[in-house]
């Protein structure tokens, strides 16, 4: 099973439909072992951690820092613990400080015209 499944001993059972979230992870944390033999246990940790909980989302940077995305601060500080103390059997880690996504959208079309300038 990966996130979501249906467990039932009766033939006639329907499949449960994946789960909606209304939130979407924003807080962000960096993380790798504190001893770099550690890190196979990170790499294996961090996807079992990705298998059980369904709002985590796990990414590797392009200069190699694994990140730990959660939907907020005592989200991520749960994660983090079982992370390190189930998943990696107690192996220390070295975890960022959280960093929360700032996000902007356009709402509407405005009548005024701006001009800037550009360094290109």
């Amino acid at each position: 099973l990966v996130k979501t499944g249906t467990i039932s001993t009766d033939e006639n059972a329907y499949p449960m439909k994946d789960m909606k979230f209304s939130v979407s992870p924003v807080v962000r944390c960096a993380v790798e072992p504190k001893n770099p033999q550690d890190l196979p246990k990170l790499v294996e940790g961090l996807k079992r951690l990705a298998k059980s909980d369904p709002m985590v989302v796990i990414t590797i940077e392009e200069s190699g820092e694994h990140i730990v995305a959660g939907a907020g601060e005592l989200h991520m500080e749960i994660c983090l613990k079982d992370l390190q103390d189930d998943y990696m059997n107690g192996a220390p880690l070295k975890i960022s400080d959280p960093v929360v996504s700032y996000r902007e959208t356009v709402e509407a079309e405005t009548d005024q015209e701006c001009m800037s300038k550009s360094p290109n």
